[in-house]
């Protein structure tokens, strides 16, 4: 499960890896596969970038902050924990620079901390996409014809459909639930 493989990474890396570092590295390998869900409308042209830069939103006391993390296809859950981090604090602090914000092709909005299981995700233009994650707790699931408990948490992706229909958002999607459900997938990196 997940969590196991966060807990035993974290203990051997030194470091505390989350769900968000996760799910941002789950949503960054399929967009390979599916970049329509990359592209950034602007006026009435699409756009797809070289590579897959993705915002993670930051809560604060005035106001919400994407910061973007550059190729996270390409880094390991330590390496995009430490960046995270390191831009959330930076945007709590009002250090980022403008361009820390900027490019993203994707974001991700995460409300795990609070007592939220499912909200709709407001877009971040020009982007195509956000991914809102709620709260993950334990639920019961049915696995192998037995109910059994499990951290479960709901996904909710909002998509601009001038530019790509339900379909493929769902083809995404359905991918990026596949890492999560098969974490170690995660852990490799190109």
């Amino acid at each position: 499960a997940l969590g196991e493989v966060l807990v035993e990474l974290s203990e051997t890396s030194a470091t505390h890896i989350t769900y968000t570092e996760a799910i941002v590295r789950a949503a960054a390998l399929p967009l390979r596969d599916h970049p329509q869900l990359t592209a950034r409308l602007t006026g009435s042209s699409l756009t797809y970038p070289a590579r897959i830069d993705i915002g993670v939103a930051v809560a604060l006391d005035d106001g919400l902050i994407v910061p973007v993390v550059r190729d996270v296809d390409h880094k390991d859950l330590v390496a995009l924990r430490a960046e995270i981090e390191a831009l959330a604090e930076r945007a709590r602090s009002g250090a980022l620079a403008p361009a820390e914000t900027e490019g993203g092709c994707f974001s991700v909005t995460n409300l795990g901390r609070y007592r939220v299981d499912a909200f709709t995700p407001l877009l971040n233009p020009p982007q195509t996409p956000i991914l809102g994650v709620g709260r993950a707790r334990p639920r019961p699931a049915v696995v192998d014809g037995a109910i059994v408990v499990r951290t479960l948490v709901v996904l909710s992706l909002t998509f601009d459909h001038q530019v790509v229909d339900g379909a493929p958002a769902a083809a995404f999607l359905d991918t990026l639930i596949d890492l999560l459900e098969h974490p170690e997938r995660l852990l490799a990196v190109p």
